[in-house]
């Protein structure tokens, strides 16, 4: 089955779910935050089809996501390790394992948890900040029409400013 591009939507929630937005993308990329390198130790833990992991694995390299390189000078044997464009994935995967913990397994059933290694301490909980350091919701945040906006992104940013004056937000 092929899924269906979103490269032609200019928006940026299109293009992360273009680049990531698959079960199995996400698996290989916490498990690259963990330390798995190696094809065969990607298919050992995520206990993930062959095929299905090559794709997965051409997909986020295709996107910038990991880089494949020889394990050691002169191998034959490959690794995958994320690129600079990977690493800034760390927030989306621990706000996805923090609401998993609260949404899908409840508070004291939590299969993992994240430890900052230097306070010995769990993570807090992700929260989306303003620059002054209050802790933002949706209802506080709107979109505007970026630098990058076509006439669609503008009509849609106009639609919103437009309800949100007559709701009165």
């Amino acid at each position: 089955m092929t899924r269906k591009s979103l490269e032609h939507l200019n928006c940026g929630w299109a293009q992360a779910a273009e680049a990531i937005g698959d079960k199995w993308s996400i698996m290989i990329v916490r498990d690259a935050f963990i330390g798995v390198k190696t094809f065969s130790a990607f298919a050992e833990h995520l206990s993930i089809s062959r095929n299905i992991l090559t794709q997965r694995l051409e997909h986020l390299i295709k996107h910038g996501v990991l880089i494949k390189r020889p394990i050691g000078l002169g191998s034959t044997r490959q690794e995958y390790v994320l690129t600079e464009k990977g690493h800034a994935l760390f927030p989306i995967i621990v706000a996805l394992y923090q609401w998993s913990d609260q949404w899908v397994f409840g508070e004291g059933k939590e299969p993992y948890v994240l430890i900052d290694k230097e306070k010995r301490q769990p993570l807090p909980k992700f929260e989306v900040s303003s620059k002054d350091g209050r802790t933002l919701s949706m209802a506080d945040v709107t979109v505007t029409a970026g630098q990058g906006a076509n006439e669609n992104n503008r009509k849609v940013t106009e639609a919103i400013a437009e309800n949100e004056r007559l709701s009165g937000d």
